[in-house]
């Protein structure tokens, strides 16, 4: 058996749809996967850039009817495809060529959609990344979804030898000798050149390939464990570049490598940059924080920070939503649309709504109808009420001279159900931390240790002791006053959350903070002053 077969094993009885252009690697693939045991459906996309792309397309279905396997042709003109979308010439035919597989694939209901890229495909792809001076080299991924590479690396030579010895002819595409394509401009004048003084080149770059994408990989995980609290400056700017690539993308906005390079670099080192995305869209990076500008929608977290009014509730928007502005009423869409808010992330900003219409659009900074500010700031919201009474526990920590630091536990009816303060001083024990005096209650009160309905509300940020008291004791949520940048576990000194621990409470933080910070500071001042004074 050949060795080119056993990398076909895995597809024996499978449908799986290939896509065939009758040059050596796709032609090679096919006969393969029949001397595998696979029941390949071939699938041919005449470009029609070249006058004999339809003698292509014609071998191409003969030989699927001589080895008795499905063929699905289709003539698409890609020239006129790419003029109408603005896209270059390559970047068309792949993307009407996956798209045609697709749904090739659906209607057999294929496992997978193969491609017979090899290794000098990988080669070519990894030089052009280079010389397109991307931000990440990792070449053409083995699986990306339903398609995959089985051949990726095998060497082309190869190929051809499998196909001598089975008698085999193929069709050779002149577009492969035009250097007018970057492809072909690699294969034909700048390959021959590099592997005549490295005769290993090919291989090399592949490799590059592989460890490149491994490394993205790690880093892609280092980036998703970066959250909305944790502290961006002095991340490594490799993380912060893919960090700063899903706020984007998840945003609708495009960008160019340099963007990310410049807002990861300003991130890491807590520096202030402006910069205009494609779009005219601008973005800032400021005090270690990324703003998208007015189409960031606010977190979860903010909604909340006051009551809702009477016959108010969240939703997201729906058809004919209309809000009251200064200028008169006017539809949602329009106002989305004037702010500049991508199309792509409308249906998720948040919104707050009554009989009257919207009231609240959930953007940065939020956009308010006329008299909505004036009747929530009526009714101040409940963790701003908890918080209150967790500053005055604070409080009395302070006049014991101890770290003012308070605590509550809001029950699921949002009554209180645990409260502490500090007092590892006069118990001469540092583990009498507010948090953990409030959960402890909370637990006698509600006769359960779990409080996954709760809300833990604190002054000052949870330390990591506290803070896993919290998630043993599966807290609902976290609520904080103010920022802890010497011992706090959610952004002071590290984001535990960024790690899996199994449960994850929503965090909200400056609560208050004003108040908070303010007690800590005097509370500090107090006891410095008192200790000069003793001295």
């Amino acid at each position: 058996m050949s060795p080119l077969i056993r990398f076909l094993a895995p597809y024996a009885g499978q449908v799986v749809v290939l896509g065939v252009s009758g040059g050596a690697d796709s032609v090679a693939l096919l006969r393969g996967l029949l001397l595998a045991g696979a029941r390949p459906v071939a699938v041919h996309l005449d470009h029609a850039l070249r006058p004999e792309s339809a003698e292509d397309a014609g071998w191409v279905a003969a030989l699927a009817g001589a080895l008795e396997v499905p063929y699905h042709g289709a003539r698409v003109d890609v020239g006129v495809v790419a003029a109408r979308r603005g896209w270059n010439l390559e970047d068309a035919a792949r993307r009407v060529r996956y798209d045609l597989l697709g749904r090739v694939a659906r209607e057999h209901a294929a496992t997978a959609v193969l491609t017979a890229h090899t290794r000098r495909d990988q080669a070519e792809t990894v030089l052009m990344e280079v010389l397109r001076g991307e931000g990440v080299i990792q070449g053409i991924p083995s699986v990306r979804g339903r398609v995959q590479r089985p051949w990726l690396a095998v060497a082309r030579p190869e190929v051809e030898a499998f196909l001598r010895d089975l008698g085999q002819g193929w069709r050779e595409d002149a577009s492969n000798a035009d250097p007018r394509f970057t492809r072909a401009w690699l294969r034909r004048e700048v390959m021959p050149v590099l592997s005549a003084r490295f005769p290993g080149v090919e291989a090399a770059l592949a490799r590059l390939a592989h460890h490149g994408a491994e490394d993205d990989a790690a880093l892609e995980a280092l980036a998703a464990r970066l959250t909305l609290h944790a502290p961006l400056r002095g991340q490594p700017e490799a993380v912060l570049r893919r960090w700063v690539r899903r706020q984007l993308q998840a945003a609708g906005l495009e960008f160019h490598t340099s963007h990310l390079q410049g807002l990861a670099r300003a991130l890491a080192d807590g520096q202030t940059a402006h910069l205009t995305l494609p779009g005219a869209r601008d973005v800032t990076v400021t005090a270690g924080r990324l703003d998208l500008g007015d189409s960031q929608a606010t977190s979860p977290a903010a909604e909340a920070e006051f009551a809702l009014p009477p016959g108010w509730h969240r939703r997201q928007r729906m058809p004919g939503d209309r809000i009251r502005l200064p200028g008169g009423t006017r539809k949602l869409s329009d106002v989305l649309t004037d702010l500049k808010v991508p199309r792509g992330v409308r249906d998720a900003v948040p919104l707050l709504v009554s009989g009257d219409g919207v009231q609240w659009v959930g953007l940065n900074p939020a956009v308010w109808a006329v008299g909505a500010r004036e009747t929530v700031g009526a009714a101040p919201g409940p963790w701003h009420t908890a918080m209150g009474e967790a500053l005055t526990l604070a409080r009395l920590s302070a006049q014991e001279g101890e770290v003012p630091v308070g605590a509550v536990v809001l029950g699921p009816d949002g009554a209180v159900v645990g409260r502490g303060r500090n007092t590892s001083r006069a118990d001469g024990d540092m583990t009498r931390h507010a948090e953990l005096a409030a959960l402890r209650e909370a637990a006698v009160t509600l006769g359960t240790p779990y409080l996954g309905d709760c809300t833990l509300v604190v002054t000052l940020e949870p330390c990591p002791m506290c803070l896993g008291a919290a998630l043993e004791a599966r807290v609902g949520a976290v609520v904080y006053g103010a920022a802890n940048p010497k011992a706090g576990a959610l952004g002071g000194v590290s984001d535990l959350l960024g790690h899996r621990w199994g449960h994850a409470p929503a965090v909200t933080g400056g609560v208050r903070a004003g108040e908070a910070a303010r007690l800590l500071r005097d509370t500090f001042r107090g006891l410095r002053e008192r200790a000069q004074a003793r001295s």
